[in-house]
C-alpha cells in the first residue's frame, strides 16, 4: 500500500509480559461470612509481579469502597498477621470473608470492616477470637470490564 513493512520491527519501549498461574481456591465473602471450602477449582493467569500465593473470587457487595465488586478475583499473599487497616481473607470457624483488618491490643478486639456504609462493623473479643484466622493480605485484584 505504498510502504515496506519489516515483518518483526523492534520496538525500544515495548516489553513482554511475563505472567504467573495462581490457584484459584474458591470464593470469598464480599458481605456475610461464606462457608470456606478450599477446593481447588482452576488457575488465574496474571501478572508476575503480583506477589500471591493464590487467589479468591470476591462474593457480595461489602467491598465496594475500594473497587472490589462480585466476581473479581482478589490476590492473596499467605500471611497469618496484617497490619492495622489491611485488607485480609479471613476465617471465622468455616466462613471466608474479606475485610479490613482492626486489632486492638489493650482491649483484645478484632473489628472487621467493609468498605460499603451498608454493612456493619464485625467485632469478635475474648473466646471469640480462638475462631478467627486470617489467611493472608489482599495483595491485588482483577476486574472484567462489563
Amino acid at each position: 500500500m505504498g510502504w515496506e513493512t519489516d515483518e518483526n520491527p523492534k520496538i525500544d519501549n515495548i516489553f513482554p509480559i511475563t505472567t504467573k498461574k495462581f490457584p484459584l481456591l474458591g470464593n470469598v465473602a464480599c458481605g456475610e461470612p461464606i462457608f470456606a471450602d478450599e477446593q481447588f477449582e482452576t488457575f488465574i493467569e496474571a501478572s508476575s509481579d503480583i506477589k500471591a500465593d493464590f487467589c479468591l473470587r470476591a462474593k457480595g457487595d461489602s467491598m465496594t469502597g475500594i473497587r472490589i465488586f462480585d466476581g473479581d478475583i482478589v490476590f492473596i499473599q499467605k500471611q497469618d498477621m496484617v497490619n492495622n487497616g489491611e485488607v485480609a481473607a479471613v476465617l471465622i470457624k468455616d466462613d471466608a470473608t474479606l475485610k479490613r483488618v482492626y486489632y486492638d491490643r489493650e482491649d483484645n478486639i478484632l473489628q472487621l470492616v467493609a468498605e460499603n456504609p451498608l454493612y456493619k462493623t464485625m467485632r469478635y473479643t475474648g473466646e471469640e477470637l480462638n475462631q478467627i484466622r486470617v489467611l493472608g493480605r489482599a495483595v491485588a485484584f482483577q476486574s472484567n470490564i462489563k
